[in-house]
């Protein structure tokens, strides 16, 4: 009887030893899932942005002055962690959203730092066709592109300063690079920093079209 009890009690402990190690695995697989997933979000967020600057336009007519209000290049950094950025582009068939607006091809694109329902920050593009003020028609269309989002910092390069900057207040003119820093996720021990972190240049076509 002694003999059974203690090979019950060895195996009681072999099987908690058993289910302690399950359960570090399976918290360790959905946390390397749930940072995959994150980097691809990050990774898919600036190829959006990259794309979109890459096919920017600004069209200068000096007859029409305000033409500016459609085509106004405006980069918002005032909040040195979480910038906003607006521009037109001329955006192909392949771009995100672009089955939504069909013919639309020149619209407005907004990228901006906005809080959900429980109060996380996610990098949100929204798009509307530029000539088509947004209506029950036209209504805006806004695409969550990065979720938890730690960092969203602009940076614009300055010939004249030969170095980077972090504001750009003309916007009737492109920076000739702009520097985007995505950081989402907060690391364990100190949630002020990214738990990843993506940094690009994009040299944007700079040629005002009259």
């Amino acid at each position: 009887m002694v003999e059974i009890m203690v090979a019950i009690a060895i195996f009681m402990v072999m099987m908690g030893s058993i289910m302690a190690c399950w359960k570090v695995i399976v918290s360790g697989t959905q946390v390397g899932e749930r940072a995959a997933a994150m980097a691809q979000r990050a990774r898919a967020s600036m190829r959006a942005l990259e794309d979109s600057l890459n096919n920017l336009e600004i069209v200068s007519d000096p007859n029409n002055p305000n033409m500016i209000r459609y085509y106004a290049f405006i980069a918002d950094t005032t909040d040195p962690q979480f910038a906003s950025l607006s521009f037109t582009a001329r955006l192909p068939a392949s771009f995100l959203g672009s089955d939504y607006f069909g013919d639309h091809v020149m619209r407005r694109v907004i990228f901006d730092v906005e809080k959900d329902a429980g109060d996380k920050l996610n990098l949100v593009m929204t798009q509307y066709p530029l000539l088509a003020i947004p209506s029950r028609q036209y209504p805006p269309k806004s695409i969550i592109l990065a979720r938890d989002v730690s960092a969203f910092v602009l940076e614009f390069w300055s010939p004249k300063d030969d170095d980077w900057l972090s504001d750009f207040l003309v916007s009737n003119e492109v920076p000739p690079m702009i520097r985007i820093t995505l950081g989402t996720g907060h690391m364990a021990h100190d949630p002020k920093t990214p738990f990843e972190v993506i940094s690009r240049v994009v040299v944007p076509p700079t040629r005002a079209h009259l």
